[in-house]
């Protein structure tokens, strides 16, 4: 804010002040009060110090808003500085014209006078003022905040996004945008209730029943608490009555009230909807984590905040009523309370933290202590990890000791006063009990308003990472509409490269070339890390390619209906995945109307029927979770059947017969041959046996193809697929072969021998083949 602007409305407001408190002190003409009172000085009925307190306002401020016209420097620090120190004063100023009407209360003098009570509720009000001035001037900015802004805007402008700024004003436009941010996310939030409207309406008139209902219970306690000390009369049972029906009602109304918001804001665990290709397990626990926070957080504390605030508004008026004297000494006591929290505020709020922190961590640590009990009790640290927590604990207790200091010093000042109102007949005992009772209903409405604030901001943090997802864009569109009558399953890989989404400069695949056509079973082999399942991936459409083609049937894959290409395309992984159902529908999952036959012929196919049908209850089996109730062996058979109940044109099985036994291997080897007629088999394997008989073999390293060819044809060229072959049959090649290679002068000087020793390899392998 400009400086001119901050002082102008400041000097304005000192004018103002002045002039109204010297108007109503004077009474408007009266302008011999000032000698009178300067002379004749009197506490309970003198009031020309609330004039004078007036001048010390103007005094503030009009220093405050000189130092800042003539030193805009220097000027705006020093006034944040004194912040602390002005709000002490004005509260100070508010309590002692609270307290000086309250001695004028005690000789009732003037308090019929409009005047009169205007000067005190003026005096209270301007001082309030005088610190929301004081807060304006906080807000000029210093000349090198000034620079800082626009440099920041001169260089937004010429484009440069690589400047960083400091200073308070960047921390201030990140204040101001959290809070942006904040509004629009409760907004949000709120309008997903539009549909509700009528159920929050009906919850509204509970919400305003049940906050009545427990307004007029204290205040039928003190009539039936008068009526037994006092009056001694039967009517005494007629109010304790109405009390027990307010009582009721107001239960009966909050039940149905808590019910509607529950019922309202539980739908918005419903209205999230977020889809990802990519996301992970737990992203989807977050998710849901997060929605249950938002629901009941913005529940709760949207239905805390509204019945405090009716219920307050009622118990207020009550306390007026019953004593507007007591009211008063309870509402000054509030500037008190807050001018502790201003002086040890920080502190206090440090300290919070770090004990927040402390305890944290310490139920971490008991957490840990108790899912590793084996490991604390051998080193016999219980007794040290109990003594941490206590410490932790205390300090805790401490700290809300001492808070809970300034409201007992309030409830005394209360029950001091209270009790004087009833020795002078000015109240009876039984308001005094209704009035304690509504200063604590009071109390209590105050601090759930309090955390309604922090419980919105949590609800507020949660929804803003639900909002997120919900408006992340997917990298990976789904508008493919191709849905062919006939899919042959030739599959083309032209100059693809590909890298992950969470490491987009690592590159797995690099310009890979190769076909896999209809009919035939491509092997696709290479170390750990070449690129083999990304290839699969690539071919569930899992990912896109960064660059190149993958034409399916010479279409490119993007183009194709989810749907329909994850109907002709099956994936068996290598850690196959089932769900907690029975065999029967983890076989049919994700297939519409298919029969029994069917399942149980895949099953067959995948030699899965025979362990099947030694189950106890077959086919009806419950897997377990994530197929915990079956071996690693006999997850990869049913696995396979459900890839196979969808008759895929395309099957991809990325180490899928990994975990089976030899015989078990042959038996789906044989299988996959019968059904290889019009299908293209893609299979990654490390095993011999799996790979030796496909049609074609592709040998990826590092990313890129590296050769292909059939086994022999790749065996004879002695690569990287002679060296795995060699590898997994022989082992190491054989130190004697190695010392007699370079006896005779290496590998490089005696291509003879090298082909002598690869060949003999070839024989040694073949025969283990056979």
């Amino acid at each position: 804010m400009r400086a001119v602007v901050s002082v102008s409305c400041n000097f304005l407001f000192v004018l103002l002040d002045v002039t109204l408190t010297t108007i109503l002190y004077i009474d408007g003409t009266q302008v011999r009060r000032f000698l009178q009172e300067l002379n004749n000085f009197d506490i309970f009925t003198s009031t020309i110090d609330v004039w004078l307190i007036c001048l010390i306002r103007a005094c503030v401020l009009l220093g405050a808003s000189t130092g800042v016209a003539r030193n805009s420097t220097d000027g705006p620090r020093r006034v944040k500085k004194l912040n602390t120190a002005v709000s002490v004063l004005c509260m100070v100023m508010v309590v002692y014209a609270v307290a000086k009407l309250l001695l004028f209360s005690e000789v009732a003098v003037l308090l019929g006078a409009p005047w009169f009570l205007s000067l005190f509720a003026w005096s209270c009000i301007s001082s309030l003022a005088t610190l929301g001035f004081w807060k304006l001037l906080c807000l000029v900015k210093t000349k090198r905040e000034l620079l800082v802004i626009n440099e920041e805007k001169t260089k937004e402008e010429e484009g440069d996004d690589e400047s960083e700024a400091s200073g308070a004003s960047i921390e201030e436009s990140n204040k101001k945008e959290n809070r942006g941010s904040s509004k629009a996310t409760i907004s949000r939030l709120l309008s997903y209730t539009k549909e509700d409207a009528g159920v929050l309406g009906v919850a509204f008139v509970f919400l305003i029943l049940a906050a009545l209902g427990e307004c007029f219970i204290p205040y039928y306690t003190g009539l039936a608490v008068d009526g037994i000390v006092i009056q001694k009369s039967m009517v005494v049972f007629t109010k304790v009555l109405t009390c027990l029906l307010a009582t009721t009602s107001f239960s009966f109304a909050a039940g149905i009230r808590g019910g509607m918001f529950n019922l309202t804001f539980a739908r918005l665990n419903q209205e999230i909807g977020f889809f990802d290709s990519n996301h992970t397990g737990d992203i989807t626990s977050r998710l849901t984590s997060d929605t249950t926070l938002v629901s009941d957080l913005v529940s709760q504390n949207v239905n805390i905040c509204l019945r405090c605030l009716v219920k307050g508004v009622g118990v207020c008026i009550f306390m007026f009523s019953l004593s507007w004297k007591l009211s008063l000494v309870t509402f000054m006591g509030f500037p008190l309370v807050m001018i502790v929290s201003e002086l040890y505020g920080k502190y206090y709020k440090r300290l919070a933290r770090e004990v927040q922190d402390a305890l944290a961590k310490a139920n971490n640590i008991a957490e840990e202590t108790i899912s590793a009990m084996k490991t604390v009790r051998s080193f016999a640290n219980e007794d040290n990890e109990v003594e941490v927590y206590w410490e932790k604990l205390q300090h805790m207790y401490k700290l809300n000791k001492k808070q809970a200091l300034a409201y007992v010093a309030l409830q005394v000042s209360v029950l001091f006063y209270g009790g004087h109102l009833v020795i002078s007949d000015q109240m009876t005992s039984g308001n005094l009990i209704s009035f304690i009772i509504y200063e604590l209903e009071l109390g209590d409405c105050m601090e759930n308003i309090g955390s309604v604030y922090t419980g919105l901001m949590q609800g507020v943090g949660a929804a803003e990472k639900v909002f997120e997802f919900i408006n992340r864009k997917p990298l990976m569109t789904r508008e493919g509409t191709m849905a062919p009558d006939t899919f042959k399953g030739h599959v083309e890989f032209k100059n693809v490269s590909f890298a992950f989404p969470t490491r987009p400069n690592s590159q797995v695949l690099k310009n890979v070339t190769f076909a896999l056509r209809p009919g035939e079973v491509t092997a696709l082999v290479g170390p750990s890390g070449s690129g083999k399942s990304s290839c699969v991936y690539l071919m569930e459409h899992f990912y896109a390619a960064q660059s190149g083609e993958l034409l399916l049937d010479g279409i490119p894959i993007e183009q194709y209906d989810h749907n329909y290409l994850h109907s002709k395309v099956a994936l068996v992984g290598q850690e196959p995945v089932l769900f907690a159902r029975s065999i029967q529908e983890n076989i049919a999952y994700g297939v519409h109307e298919v029969t029994m036959d069917s399942v149980v012929q895949a099953a067959k196919a995948a030699n899965a029927h025979g362990f099947i049908t030694e189950l106890q209850s077959g086919y009806n089996t419950d897997a377990g979770e994530r197929g915990a109730q079956l071996s690693g062996g006999q997850k990869q058979r049913v696995a396979i059947a459900r890839a196979l109940v969808r008759n895929p044109h395309l099957l991809l099985m990325d180490e899928a017969t990994s975990a089976l036994d030899t015989e078990s291997e042959h038996t789906v080897h044989q299988a996959l041959e019968g059904a290889m007629h019009n299908r293209t088999i893609l299979v990654i394997a490390h095993r011999l046996s799996t790979i030796e008989k496909a049609h074609n073999i592709i040998v990826l390293d590092k990313g890129k193809v590296s050769e292909q060819g059939n086994h022999k044809e790749l065996m004879a060229k002695g690569g990287l697929y002679f060296k795995m072959v060699q590898r997994q049959m022989l082992g190491p090649v054989p130190y004697f072969a190695v010392s007699i290679v370079g006896h005779n002068g290496g590998l490089h000087n005696n291509g003879k021998k090298t082909d002598q020793l690869m060949q003999m390899s070839i024989l040694l392998i073949n025969a283990r083949i056979t």
